[in-house]
């Protein structure tokens, strides 16, 4: 049985939203079950395009904290742009201000300082190996 013509969709999504909630947190339902959105089990997989949007909700907010957090972070090249969201995504905003000399070298357009700067970081060592290096020669040469 699929999605019929017959069904009222809005109808269907109010009653599910009034009976199940709505929440952007997770939370333990009556069964003890972690929950989150209206009802959805976390204990089953979400599908691809979940994924996808979860993703590109948070990319959009990365961007949103970079414009708050770091004016002019946007005056570098498309590919040193992605490697600062990339930044802001893993650590935010609090974290990614500590790295003070990572932004002045940023600031002056010194890639190899700044490259420099990420490498010699806490986050390299906690990173996934390869991450580190990776987004510091995107810093350091603007290539992907």
């Amino acid at each position: 049985m699929g999605l019929s013509d017959a069904m009222n969709m809005q109808e269907l999504v109010k009653s599910l939203r009034l009976h199940e909630g709505d929440r952007n947190l997770p939370y333990e339902d009556e069964g003890g079950i972690l929950t989150i959105g209206v009802g959805h089990n976390l204990e089953r997989p979400i599908s691809k395009a979940a994924i996808s949007q979860i993703l590109q909700d948070d990319i959009a907010e990365a961007v949103s904290e970079l414009n708050r957090a770091f004016k002019g972070w946007d005056s570098h090249d498309s590919a040193r742009q992605n490697v600062l969201v990339e930044l802001m995504f893993n650590l935010g905003a609090n974290r990614l201000k500590g790295f003070v000399n990572f932004w002045a070298a940023m600031g002056r357009k010194d890639y190899d300082a700044a490259a420099l700067e990420l490498l010699d970081s806490r986050w390299a060592k906690q990173v996934k190996e390869g991450r580190a290096n990776r987004l510091a020669g995107i810093i350091r040469t603007g290539e992907i």
